[in-house]
């Protein structure tokens, strides 16, 4: 075997040197995308809200109006096309207090663009329930869209407030005063300053005393 000459030990320490600095762009690009991904995390992390109803009562005092088809927060329009039949003259179920419930933000980032939407599974008329089935849920006045609602303010900041200003339209349109309680689940929906949805789920229960003109909320 012929000896190696000097070429060839400055072509092999050449190859060797190639291969030591493409071993540190890989390890380099490596940490580069961990850093990356870690200041992603931590960005998340700090733009993330959290949003919970603190847990508790609510009694809340009610008043019964003749409004008809007509609800607050709602296009009266779509009102109307919802509730066909329902007389000019039945009276709605309607808050005395102008905001309820304690909406706070737990997480660090801004909740934004907020909506509560109250999901109804079973009711009572009386000592009588029933469950509300998917296609039931579809129906007025029970549906996502006539029981949605923004909470005032509907932006809330890390360890902020919010409040609700009106009851669910299935009881606000409880026109006959038959139900005399709701349990469900409510669904709080957000963005970030990023526009990432989330969703957040909580229980509710409604209890009605119409008699004593009181609604509870817990």
């Amino acid at each position: 075997m012929d000896k190696l000459t000097l070429n060839d030990y400055a072509a092999i320490a050449q190859i060797v040197m190639a291969i030591v600095a493409f071993v540190g762009i890989i390890i380099s690009i490596t940490f580069s995308i961990k850093t990356l991904g870690e200041l992603q995390h931590d960005r998340r992390v700090r733009s993330k809200p959290h949003l919970a109803f603190e847990p508790g009562g609510y009694l809340l005092d009610i008043e019964f109006v003749k409004a008809g088809k007509k609800c607050p927060g709602l296009n009266p329009k779509f009102v109307e096309r919802m509730f066909p039949d329902l007389p000019e003259d039945a009276e709605s179920v309607r808050l005395k207090v102008h905001k309820y419930g304690n909406l706070r933000n737990y997480g660090a980032g801004t909740g934004l663009e907020t909506q509560i939407k109250w999901v109804p599974n079973k009711i009572w008329f009386g000592s009588e329930s029933f469950i509300l089935d998917k296609n039931k849920l579809l129906e007025p006045p029970y549906c996502g869209e006539l029981n949605t609602m923004s909470p005032i303010p509907r932006h809330i900041l890390s360890e902020q407030e919010s409040s609700l200003s009106r009851i669910p339209t299935f009881i606000e349109k409880d026109f006959e005063k038959k139900i005399t309680k709701v349990e469900g689940i409510l669904e709080i929906c957000c963005s970030d300053i990023f526009g990432r949805n989330y969703k957040a789920y909580q229980q509710f229960y409604l209890f009605t005393d119409y008699k004593a003109k009181l609604l509870v909320c817990i």
